[in-house]
């Protein structure tokens, strides 16, 4: 018996949205956070993008299908990002918030994860998304552009982190990678 990987990811994507869920009611909802129209839209726009890409993603090819060795990579790609993003909410705690969030008491966590990236969420939300492509090509476009607004999010969360630890975030950027652990 075969899983589908198509299969794989969609439970993948829901289990990460339940344990986000699940963290939130054991630590808290993670701080206090500035919310604009825009970014409010922009995470609308990317949840529906990648309900769409996932649901409707085998009945569009525009790039033709890849094989199923793609596929199977992708899944496990997404498997891979989804425990990654797990022990890294956990290794956050009530530390937690919402990109951009501001917390009363912040504490700098570079344990777990983040002793291997500074952004451990985000190196897990992008390979989801990439895994998610693997096996969906149409998610493409859409996943390549929550990728790059993960990483404006996590340069704007670098001068925030700075601001709030100055001295103890510089040495931390020093000993850590930004988003890719072991090269960038």
């Amino acid at each position: 018996m075969t899983l589908d990987p198509r299969l794989i990811v969609g439970i993948s994507w829901l289990a990460f949205f339940v344990a986000w869920l699940i963290a939130a009611m054991i630590y808290g909802g993670g701080g206090r956070r500035r919310v604009t129209a825009g970014s409010i839209g922009l995470r609308l726009l990317m949840l529906a993008a990648a309900y769409l890409s996932v649901r409707y993603g085998d009945s569009i090819r525009p790039l033709g299908g890849f094989t199923g060795a793609f596929a199977t990579a992708g899944a496990i790609i997404c498997v891979a990002g989804l425990l990654f993003a797990i022990w890294a909410r956990v290794s956050l705690g009530r530390s937690w918030g919402m990109p951009m969030a501001l917390h009363d008491n912040p504490e700098l966590v570079t344990s777990g994860p983040y002793r291997l990236v500074r952004h451990p969420i985000y190196t897990a939300l992008a390979a989801m998304l990439i895994g998610t492509s693997l096996v969906f090509p149409v998610a493409a476009l859409p996943c390549a552009i929550t990728i790059v607004y993960t990483v404006f999010a996590a340069r704007r969360e670098e001068r925030d982190m700075e601001q709030r630890f100055p001295g103890a975030y510089s040495e931390y950027t020093r000993r850590s990678k930004f988003i890719v652990p072991f090269l960038f």
